[in-house]
């Protein structure tokens, strides 16, 4: 049965923002969807870049980066598909959390997103 769960990520220009889910059960993420309230430009100097991480905390798992060569622009009110980053890490045990963060390069950009994560029941084989 997979279920979503919504993350509410705002911070200014300047500023970085990280936010944690905690689990009861095992779980595998099996995608990220982002939304913005207002947009976020696409630029290659003042750029955001949304991080899902894996289970191991520091390598992530779902990115999207405003950063002209990268993703581009996030449109307001409309939704994008963060990029599976392959990494391996995305089943999280019981007693673990997920770290999600908004960080930037130069000075950054305004966010005001919605990510939806979904997940599945991992099981032990």
């Amino acid at each position: 049965m997979k279920f979503q769960i919504a993350v509410h990520i705002e911070a200014n220009a300047g500023s970085g923002r990280v936010k944690y889910l905690a689990f009861d059960e095992r779980y595998r993420l099996t995608g990220v969807k982002v939304v913005d309230d207002g947009g976020v430009a696409a630029d290659n100097t003042n750029y955001i870049i949304l991080n899902v991480f894996g289970n191991n905390g520091s390598t992530s798992a779902f990115q999207w980066s405003s950063q002209t060569s990268a993703q581009g622009a996030l449109t307001d009110g409309v939704s994008a598909s963060l990029v599976d980053q392959k990494s391996g890490l995305d089943v999280y045990n019981a007693g673990t959390s997920i770290k999600i963060s908004k960080t930037e390069a130069g000075s950054g950009k305004n966010v005001d997103s919605m990510l939806i994560l979904s997940f599945e029941p991992a099981r032990k084989f």
